[in-house]
């Protein structure tokens, strides 16, 4: 019988081995795609705002370049105006408070806007906000400066917030982490005036009713708004008016240990939808894919030695999207484009183990 040389049987060893590290690195690139595919979604977000039979659906405001501390731009002490937003003068009104969400690189932010800069008369509000991200924080209070006449108040998912202006600059906050996994519904209840304990504040001029927020409303990305009902809470979700109302859970995506055996790792956020009591929307997905790779090798007792090797991967995929949630779906099935290389690689370590151990 003829026995394998110790440099035939070498040989054999740096194949497995160089088969190995290539199931390894083509695994890596097979993968890669999935992650950039689900960091887009966020960009694309839609909210609704809900207040009884009202629905309203709004896009964040922002491209996702500047950071929501940015975009507000809170100034204490300014030529321009004191303790106030100088980022917002373009979408300031006077009399007015105004939520919207705001998209930016820190993610996306929660933003309440009250009054106008230069405009004489003031305001008091209270707010409640409940159904927020743990994992987010509030990154905006305006006013933040000592011995302030505000209050802001934080628990785990809510806040309590107090806004007290004399007049002449704006109030507001910001909280980012809309983007989280770990929330569905934001409930911001507000009482403006008279609604207040501090109403009427001792540090207005003029009448009291010179003093008071007349609009409450919502703004869009595309620079609409829409007016609300001072005297109700709003509900504020990820989602859309006509499919309901969604949350922005982990995207899985397909890994491979080092075994050969197919997993599942977290991603980033992507919104998929849930059902409501208002709204319903359904969604359904199913992926499957087998592999089945096999090799076969053969030995003669000649000089020369031939080793072949056949992979086969039957795969089916069948991938259902929702709305949003779809983006970033090549076709290209959950295991990536270079998953055919991975299981030819993987016949070649089967080659090599084979051989080995044919040696004796």
């Amino acid at each position: 019988m003829h026995r394998e040389t110790d440099a035939e049987c070498d040989g054999l060893g740096r194949l497995a081995r160089v088969a190995f590290v290539a199931v390894m690195v083509t695994a890596a690139l097979a993968l890669a795609p999935a992650t950039t595919a689900a960091q887009s979604n966020a960009s694309n977000a839609t909210f609704i705002v809900q207040q009884g039979s009202q629905c309203t659906q709004v896009t964040p405001l922002g491209d996702g370049t500047r950071t929501v501390e940015e975009f507000y731009d809170y100034r204490v002490l300014n030529e321009t105006a004191n303790y106030s937003s100088l980022g917002t003068v373009d979408i300031q009104e006077d009399q007015t408070s105004q939520v919207f969400v705001y998209d930016g690189s820190d993610g996306l932010s929660l933003v309440f806007l009250n009054d106008e800069i230069g405009q004489p008369g003031g305001f008091v509000a209270n707010a409640e906000v409940s159904g927020l991200p743990a994992d987010g924080d509030w990154v905006v209070e305006d006013d933040n400066y000592t011995d302030r006449d505000d209050v802001f108040e934080y628990t785990d998912t809510g806040a309590h917030i107090e806004w007290n202006s004399n007049g002449e600059r704006t109030d507001g906050a910001a909280f980012a982490g809309l983007d989280s996994p770990n929330y569905s519904t934001v409930e911001v209840d507000i009482a403006f005036n008279d609604e207040t304990d501090r109403y009427p504040f001792e540090e207005w001029s003029g009448q009291p009713s010179d003093n008071e927020i007349e609009t409450w409303q919502v703004r869009s990305g595309d620079g609409s708004t829409s007016q609300l009902d001072m005297s109700q809470p709003i509900q504020l979700s990820p989602g859309t008016c006509s499919g309901g109302v969604s949350t922005f859970t982990s995207t899985p995506t397909p890994s491979t240990d080092t075994t050969g055996t197919t997993g599942t790792d977290v991603a980033t956020s992507a919104p998929t939808a849930a059902a409501t009591s208002t709204v319903t929307t359904t969604s359904t997905a199913t992926a499957t894919q087998t592999a089945t790779p096999t090799a076969t090798a053969a030995q003669t007792d000649a000089a020369t030695q031939t080793a072949a090797a056949t992979g086969t991967n039957p795969a089916t995929d069948t991938v259902g999207t929702n709305g949003s949630a779809g983006e970033g779906d090549s076709g290209s099935g959950a295991f990536g484009p270079g998953f055919g290389v991975v299981v030819a690689a993987l016949a070649l370590v089967l080659v090599g183990v084979t051989l080995a151990r044919r040696r004796g």
